[in-house]
């Protein structure tokens, strides 16, 4: 079984099935104040020797984000949870949702693993991805997407996309919280 040493997390083991995807042991993630593991996905070593040192510090990054930070998290989960209301009808809707706000949203979301990928195109720059079950949407869940690490620039149902830019095909100066970066 393969590894890789992360100066930030420690070892991580290559996936049997997945190749290019590297697992870590359970840390811990000051922002949400609890441990989760971290998958690397899409690292081939021979491929991209900067890929762990760009992980290294956007790993750095995100773990230096305080539990002060989810107040800036929290309006644009807000935004995200009021979009999906549009939706859908109040029924569909969990009856303890029918309390929800920006200062409370985040105890309806539940924070289930970290992955860090770099993206294809453009900035090319080091992406931690943080997937949430949330209780307005079992299916799709949330993700939160932090750039370098460092400033949160996307909400989104977990679609696989790093951006809104590039889930919807748009030039990045249109993609508000990326451009915002």
């Amino acid at each position: 079984m393969k590894t890789i040493q992360s100066a930030v997390i420690g070892p991580l083991v290559q996936n049997k099935e997945l190749p290019n995807w590297w697992k870590s042991d359970p840390f811990n993630i000051p922002l949400i104040e609890i441990e989760l593991a971290a998958t690397f996905m899409d690292y081939n070593p021979q491929e991209d020797a900067m890929f762990l040192k760009e992980a290294d510090q956007a790993l750095s990054n995100f773990l230096a984000i305080n539990a002060f930070y989810k107040f800036e998290i929290a309006k644009h989960v807000y935004a995200n949870f009021q979009a999906f209301c549009n939706y859908v009808s109040k029924s569909d809707l969990p009856a303890e949702l029918g309390s929800a706000q920006a200062l409370n949203i985040l105890s309806f979301v539940d924070p289930t693993a970290i992955f860090v990928a770099r993206r294809k195109v453009n900035d090319k720059d080091i992406y931690i991805i943080m997937t949430c079950e949330c209780a307005w949407d079992k299916v799709h869940g949330l993700q939160l997407v932090f750039r370098q690490g460092k400033k949160l620039t996307r909400v989104s149902d977990q679609d696989g996309h790093l951006t809104t830019a590039d889930a919807f095909g748009l030039d990045d100066s249109d993609d508000e919280l990326l451009a915002a970066f």
